[in-house]
């Protein structure tokens, strides 16, 4: 007769019981990279963007190039990589600056933007590449004065945002930058996985009170991954979360591809909330198609497809920013995603 093991079988039968109502808790962290990035450059006429630049930045110029202010803009699709649901405990933001006139610190605040904002395909001149000047502005571009240049304007010219810092950092030498985690961040980033459609990013915000206090960030279109703007987020989600991820979707939704950048291949999530007619195509930036990956119907939920850096004939595409659009009935949305060979 076994009765070290029968008590010990009645015993963990007790525990389960006793805490099945009990919510447990799984913990985890995600690092993802920004969507979209661009930057403000003070011009009245909303001329100068950078939308698909290797940089954006944030402060005053020189005297010679006109003592104008930078305004960095950055988003991260934060719903794409959460689960809905999810409690966030805390968040950073690592940004690489490349390039300073003085290598003196110098704060840089990010503040919560509170419209929705463009990235085009202008690409910033200057000195060595620097991107600083601006370029012409494109289709789509955030500006100055526009959200998106120019069907629609910031209602105030340099953007849209909260008052209120949601974390500083003092800014000097070349090098890496982390901001926070702080209670303003985590509140942010949980507001934007609650809420998806309030999800605009921050703004870097400068010393605007003295020139030559300019600080140059490396983009998501910079060509090292490593320097690529990031948001490390840490977070909690319940058994309840989890059980609930095979629910029908509410709404139909197009998320970010992962990876992005990529190599060779990547996937594309989008969701579904009826049974319809879909189709994901994905095109080149003058608009060709490129590959039908998805024309059929589809049955609602949330389906995943993968790219692999292929065209409709089966040949390998060379490097380059695509752009990924699902149609489902009266639905349609387009993300950007970029292929390194």
């Amino acid at each position: 007769m076994r009765v070290g093991r029968t008590v010990t079988s009645v015993f963990s039968v007790l525990v389960v019981c006793l805490f099945t109502n009990v919510p447990s808790m799984a913990q985890s962290d995600t690092t993802m990279t920004a969507v979209k990035d661009n930057t403000l450059y003070e011009s009245v006429s909303g001329s100068l963007s950078n939308g698909a630049g290797s940089h954006f930045f944030a402060g005053k110029t020189n005297v010679t190039s006109g003592n104008l202010i930078r305004r960095g803009l950055l988003a991260f699709d934060v719903a794409s990589r959460l689960r809905t649901g999810s409690t966030i405990d805390s968040v950073k933001l690592t940004l690489h600056m490349s390039r300073t006139f003085l290598a003196s610190g110098t704060t840089v605040s990010l503040h919560r933007v509170e419209a929705d904002w463009g990235e085009g395909l202008s690409v910033g001149t200057g000195g060595g590449g620097g991107e600083g000047g601006g370029g012409t502005t494109s289709t789509g571009d955030a500006t100055w004065i526009h959200t998106f240049f120019n069907t629609a304007n910031w209602t105030n010219a340099g953007g849209d945002f909260s008052a209120t810092a949601s974390a500083t950092q003092t800014v000097a030498g070349i090098g890496a930058y982390t901001w926070g985690s702080t209670p303003q961040m985590v509140a942010d980033v949980q507001g934007w996985l609650d809420n998806p459609t309030n999800d605009f990013g921050w703004i870097l915000i400068g010393n605007e009170s003295q020139s030559q206090t300019t600080k140059r960030f490396d983009s998501k279109e910079n060509p090292t991954d490593a320097n690529r703007p990031k948001l490390t987020v840490y977070y909690k989600m319940s058994t309840a979360v989890l059980a609930g991820e095979s629910a029908t979707p509410t709404e139909y939704r197009l998320f970010q591809n992962y990876p992005n950048p990529f190599n060779p291949s990547s996937t594309i999530t989008y969701s579904l909330k009826q049974n319809t007619s879909a189709s994901l195509r994905i095109y080149d930036l003058q608009g060709r198609e490129v590959k039908t990956l998805v024309d059929s119907d589809q049955r609602a939920g949330t389906h995943g497809v993968e790219w692999d850096g292929t065209d409709n004939l089966g040949k390998p595409v060379s490097s380059g920013i695509f752009v990924y659009r699902l149609a489902a009935g009266a639905f349609s949305k387009s993300a950007k995603m970029m292929l390194l060979r």
